[in-house]
């Protein structure tokens, strides 16, 4: 992210994407907390002034202070609907990810292609991640993985 305040303008990458939120979750090299490494940082470019977003794809965007908004508050649902989905009992990444819905217009995990599934689960686990990070959840190993519940 590079930000031009004299001119106005973010160059975003993929960090601000105006449209769709980047996925989260696959990180090379692997990093404890991806999502919570994202939302920080979302909250340091909002407070940048608002800028023209520039993405590496998608249309140009008039606002990051808009967008970063729309983005934060998009994850702290998903945070909010993991934790629901686990409230019963422990579920793994997922199993999870099988609960929530996907993309824009709510698409059913079982409707996404083996790869956005993929990518689903991943980001369903750096979100359960994070409610650990937060001691929202606890994270114990299982036969099937990571196995997190409510705390």
């Amino acid at each position: 992210v590079f930000a031009e305040k004299a001119a106005g303008l973010l160059f975003a990458g993929d960090h601000v994407l105006p449209t769709i939120t980047p996925s989260i979750g696959f990180t090379v090299p692997p990093t404890p907390d991806p999502l919570g490494d994202f939302m920080a940082s979302l909250v340091r470019v909002r407070e940048l002034p608002d800028l023209m977003v520039l993405p590496a794809h998608g249309p140009v965007a008039p606002s990051t202070h808009a967008r970063v908004d729309e983005l934060l508050l998009h994850h702290e649902q998903r945070l909010g609907l993991s934790l629901a989905a686990i409230a019963a009992r422990p579920l793994n990444a997922h199993a999870v990810a099988h609960q929530l819905p996907w993309t824009r217009h709510d698409h059913a995990y079982d409707e996404l292609d083996l790869f956005a599934q993929g990518m689903a689960s991943m980001e369903t686990k750096a979100h359960l991640d994070l409610l650990v990070a937060q001691g929202r959840a606890t994270r114990t190993d299982g036969p099937d993985g990571f196995l997190y519940a409510v705390v």
